[in-house]
């Protein structure tokens, strides 16, 4: 399976990176200002990393918005900046956060989508964000926070598209290899 990464320019890519190479997996990784040159066809998969910025200004966003255009049969997770990128072309809000949560430790609340699979229901992960989205009838709301609520993870009703809000990258987040592995392998 060959694997695109979109680097919204975070440390935490290297993160991503890390894993998939230690699930064996080919990958390659693009810049968001440079997502518009991507052969698409090429790749099964796409992650949309974190990165700094909010989804409103086009600028943070680089050329994503294109590559997601082109991207109509490939399945995507969207981790923080990419999980609220994904959520706001699908419909949601983006919101300023009450309480920004940087580097807080939360429990998720997980229901039923192939992501989860084999994760209890609540499990331990870093929240490093103080944008959030809001619900929408073309989301499948799938995680949220404990403590205060927060969507943390959504899938669409075709189960091509998966946000989470979390880091399951973060040495922190508990069941952080086996979500992305869930991503790659059942969805």
């Amino acid at each position: 399976m060959k694997l695109l990464v979109v680097n919204n320019h975070d440390s935490f890519v290297y993160n991503i990176i890390q894993i998939l190479g230690k699930l064996g997996n080919s990958y390659d990784v693009v810049n968001n200002e440079d997502a518009d040159k991507v052969n698409i066809e090429k790749y099964e998969k796409i992650i949309i990393s974190p990165g700094p910025g909010t989804p409103l200004n086009a600028s943070d966003r680089g050329n994503v918005d294109i590559l997601l255009d082109m991207a109509v049969d490939q399945d995507i997770l969207g981790v923080c900046f990419g999980h609220q990128l994904l959520g706001m072309r699908m419909g949601s809000e983006i919101i300023v956060m009450e309480e920004p949560m940087h580097g807080e430790i939360d429990v998720m609340v997980h229901s039923d989508s192939p992501i989860y699979n084999g994760i209890p229901e609540k499990f331990h992960a870093v929240r490093y964000h103080s944008l959030a989205i809001s619900g929408t009838d073309h989301i499948v709301v799938d995680c949220v926070s404990e403590k205060d609520g927060a969507i943390m993870g959504f899938h669409s009703m075709d189960m091509k598209r998966f946000g989470v809000q979390f880091h399951p990258e973060s040495y922190y987040s508990e069941y952080g290899e086996k979500i992305i592995s869930n991503f790659l392998e059942a969805c």
